[in-house]
């Protein structure tokens, strides 16, 4: 049990919220329709390898080269250069600005039909925390506001404070949103815990910031194998009830 704790500030997807579907079943089909079906066997590992070392450089290089401010955004064009790092990064051969294109097209498809669901016990935890005296915040890495998720949720009057950006400096594991989210509850940042699903980006940026760090597991379970020993696991929502009195 963790005490002498004011506020509780959460991560959204994997934490609060899930995908209706896994982002790398979605990979691979995107890919598959696009003519890539090879590239779509490849394990999440190599996926997500395949993001990190080309695409995922750039875009952050890109946005610190514009200057850019906590909430922007790429445009399609940009997300279309990224489709093509990508897909060079994978492997792919071929015509590689048509098969981005088309991939971008199907992303976006996909985005309009696909939305965040809130995880098991989500708002009862929330509502219990609100009830015990808790502060409650939320910290995202994420393009575009996730007031609009919790609106639609009727989750929004529970956070006094929403702070999201995927800007490098601002975005996680910077401990920059935790920090002002700390500052806008009037809560010393020691007084807070951060709830988060990965350790590289969420329990680094509550330890920079001097909170206490609490790791859910359920989207996630491999993280727990990399988890710092003083930090807090869980492995479903209602547990943060067990974990702060």
């Amino acid at each position: 049990m963790i005490k002498e704790i004011d506020a509780a500030i959460f991560d959204l997807g994997g934490t609060l919220y899930r995908t209706e579907r896994d982002l790398g079943d979605v990979h691979r089909r995107v890919l598959t329709k696009v003519g890539l079906a090879g590239l779509a066997a490849m394990p999440d590992h190599e996926l997500e390898g395949a993001q990190s070392r080309g695409p995922d450089v750039w875009l952050d290089e890109y946005m610190l080269k514009k200057r850019a401010d906590k909430h922007w955004e790429p445009s399609r064009e940009d997300w279309v250069e990224y489709d093509k790092r990508l897909l060079k990064s994978l492997g792919a051969e071929g015509d590689i600005e048509r098969l981005a294109n088309e991939y971008q097209t199907l992303w976006d498809e996909w985005l309009r039909v696909d939305r965040y669901i809130p995880l098991d016990g989500c708002r009862e935890t929330l509502v219990e925390l609100k009830n015990r005296g808790y502060k409650l915040g939320m910290a995202s890495n994420r393009f575009g506001d996730p007031r609009t998720i919790l609106k639609r949720d009727g989750n929004l009057s529970l956070f006094e404070s929403v702070e999201y950006t995927n800007v490098p400096g601002y975005k996680k594991p910077s401990p920059y949103m935790l920090l002002k989210v700390a500052d806008d509850l009037g809560v010393n940042p020691r007084r807070c815990v951060y709830v988060g699903n990965y350790v590289r980006y969420d329990v680094e940026a509550a330890i920079r910031g001097e909170m206490k760090p609490i790791l859910i597991i359920m989207c996630n379970p491999q993280e727990r194998e990399i988890a710092p020993t003083d930090t807090a696991i869980i492995e479903h929502l209602p547990e943060l009830l067990e974990v702060l009195p």
